[in-house]
């Protein structure tokens, strides 16, 4: 039988509706789809029983139907032979008084067919208003033929009822009316719409969460109440070696007997076997009303898992160690930086007070913040370090004050306590301090006056037992008077004050760490036995530079010069060092004399531990130098008379 309405267009992304009747309902139906141009593709086929199901198979295969409507003995027919959804047209209180008005237009009794049987509300209906209509009920398209041909001997003459009793009617002579109105059917209609698009809705969400579910590493199962794979990625087929994730709609237990998901009843973690490999399972009801509605079960192999925990404690143990270094890794050759190192043994031994540590990049402030914790009370306790001016309002905040559960998105649920905290009994070292966020200088403020902290989200304050130490290479006093640092805060944190002068004001300490780190450089690429022709040239090296990046701009010359011997298989000349130097020479008036008088004393200390080395030996150490037993004793004469 040919279709009556148009075919669907393929590539249409609107809904796609199939009405499926052979009688009276598709005609009105057509009158209806009008109302949905725009919101729906709606195709109309004429068709009952059998042939309905090859026209809904057919619509499904070829235009990509979604949802079928039909009514009466042919929707139940249907519903049970057909792969998508069905709606039934509903009759409605009104669709039967408008009916059977139609049917009095008749001589003659009326009588009122339904399919299967009579809704109890009809009777009542029409038995409260005593009106003159029979009412029966047909179980198929045959039984309403038989049933119409006894009401026609009757004396019925206008049968109401839906479109096989109508046709059965007409048939014999009688008058048909059809009992579905063309609001029922547009309400019919609109309902399948609305099936279609919360369908849709359901898809999508499932093809997004499992696309995050394809991306994660864990495996990841999910269980209705009644224990059936909801859900499962492919990473829990690799862990258990089932297919998991072509099993939905199929109970968990009957896949994987360890696992009853009915039996979850709150966070359980235990370890299975399976595939000859060790995973940690942990399962957690899906909770509705207050209910259990399923399970979700999270699967990691157990060697992941002990590797995390391994990582979890060595952060730990990193982020709660106590300082590496001590004041006696200071370098100390002038009497400038010997009187700093006395200073800090002070403040460290005398005193809890806050220490604000000044001085220009690359100086070493974190260094004297070290040998200040380790020479203090505190020294078996936590060092703390956290720079200031590397990370976000934000995060610096949630970093040094810690977060309750919920206090932001991505919080742990568990919350976390922030560095005060984490340092409690120990010292907290704030670098960059003139790099504080305003509004974070407040809370910090707080923290010195009162000792506590309040987590971001809470309310409750915690007492905390810490000392700070703070370090800037700016003028905070310039800053307050800008109004860019809080003036309270600068006097609460710079109670003692140690100021490190750039390393071009202490040439002694300039001389000797460039050779410290140049020999540690080379020894490192196994270049220690050719160190020395270098080491004579460093003093004339450093003496032609200010280094502005002080230590850290003398780490990288080092490594440098290190690199240079190997790739020349030799020693650099003045020249070569000298280019190797990020920053241009200083003009002649640089402070040479300075730098002079630190080479002396280092190369005289150098020669005071060669000739230690040799027992004294005057010739044996002239030899190990690379100088004559003359230019020895007349050093060593210079430095008799130093």
């Amino acid at each position: 039988m040919p279709s009556i309405s148009p075919p669907l267009p393929a590539a249409s992304d609107l809904p796609r509706l199939l009405i499926v009747s052979a009688y009276e309902l598709a005609e009105v139906a057509l009158s209806v789809t009008p109302q949905f141009q725009g919101r729906a593709q709606i195709h109309v086929e004429r068709g009952n029983l059998e042939r309905g199901v090859e026209l809904v198979r057919k619509a499904v295969a070829q235009q990509g139907v979604e949802v079928v409507v039909s009514a009466g003995s042919n929707a139940s027919y249907l519903r049970s032979r057909i792969e998508v959804p069905l709606v039934t047209v509903r009759v409605g209180g009104f669709d039967i008084m408008a009916a059977l008005a139609t049917a009095r237009a008749a001589q003659g009794d009326i009588a009122l067919v339904f399919f299967r049987e009579i809704p109890d509300d009809v009777a009542r209906f029409l038995r409260q208003f005593d009106l003159p209509v029979q009412l029966h009920a047909y179980e198929s398209e045959a039984h309403a033929h038989a049933l119409v041909e006894q009401l026609a001997a009757s004396g019925v003459t206008a049968i109401v009822g839906p479109g096989a009793a109508v046709r059965a009617a007409q048939l014999r002579g009688l008058r048909g009316v059809l009992l579905y109105s063309r609001d029922s059917i547009a309400a019919a209609m609109e309902e399948a719409l609305q099936l279609v698009l919360s369908r849709r809705a359901e898809r999508s969400e499932r093809e997004r969460l499992a696309a995050v579910l394809r991306h994660l590493d864990s495996g990841v199962v999910a269980t209705d109440a009644q224990g059936q794979v909801l859900a499962a990625n492919p990473a829990a087929d690799a862990l258990t070696g089932v297919a998991l994730t072509a099993a939905v709609g199929q109970p968990l237990q009957h896949l994987l007997p360890a696992l009853d998901a009915r039996a979850v009843q709150d966070r359980v973690a235990r370890v299975h076997e399976w595939a000859q490999r060790k995973v940690l399972v942990q399962g957690q009801p899906i909770m509705e009303s207050g209910r259990p509605h399923g399970a979700v079960f999270t699967l990691e192999r157990a060697s992941h898992v002990e590797q995390a925990f391994r990582k979890l404690r060595a952060h730990e143990r990193e982020r709660s160690q106590p300082a590496r270094y001590t004041l006696a890794h200071v370098v100390q050759a002038s009497a400038q930086m010997q009187a700093v190192v006395r200073r800090c043994e002070t403040v460290a031994a005398l005193t809890e007070a806050p220490v604000l540590i000044t001085g220009p990049t690359g100086v070493g402030k974190e260094l004297i913040a070290q040998g200040i914790h380790s020479a203090s009370r505190r020294r078996g306790q936590r060092f703390v370090a956290v720079n200031c001016g590397a990370l976000t309002e934000s995060l610096l905040e949630s970093e040094l004050f810690g977060y309750e559960d919920g206090a932001f998105t991505g919080a742990r649920r568990e919350g976390k306590a922030g560095l005060f905290e984490a340092a409690h009994r120990g010292t907290v070292f704030l670098d960059e301090i003139g790099e504080l966020p305003f509004a974070l200088q407040t809370r910090l403020l707080r923290v010195l006056q009162e000792r506590e902290v309040t987590r971001v989200g809470a309310s409750a304050p915690v007492p905390i037992d810490i000392r700070v130490l703070a370090a800037t290479h700016r003028d905070l006093a310039a800053m307050v008077q800008q109004g860019s640092f809080r003036e309270d805060l600068y006097f609460r944190i710079a109670v003692l004050r140690i100021d490190l002068a750039p390393l071009a004001e202490r040439p002694a300490d300039l001389l000797l760490l460039a050779d410290m780190m140049v020999q540690s450089a080379m020894r490192e690429i196994g270049l220690a036995q050719s160190m020395q022709p270098v080491l004579r040239l460093l003093p004339a090296v450093v003496a032609r530079h200010r280094w502005p990046g002080n230590a850290r701009e003398l780490h990288n010359f080092a490594q440098r010069v290190a690199v240079r011997c190997v790739e020349l298989a030799g020693t650099p000349d003045l020249a070569e060092l000298l280019a190797l130097i990020d920053h241009p020479a200083l003009p002649d008036s640089a402070p040479a004399a300075s730098l002079a008088a630190g080479r002396s004393l280092h190369e005289q200390r150098h020669i005071q531990q060669v000739l230690a080395d040799c027992g004294g030996d005057q010739g044996a150490a002239a030899k190990a130098l690379g100088i004559s037993r003359t230019t020895l004793w007349r050093r060593l004469k210079g430095q008799a008379g130093h």
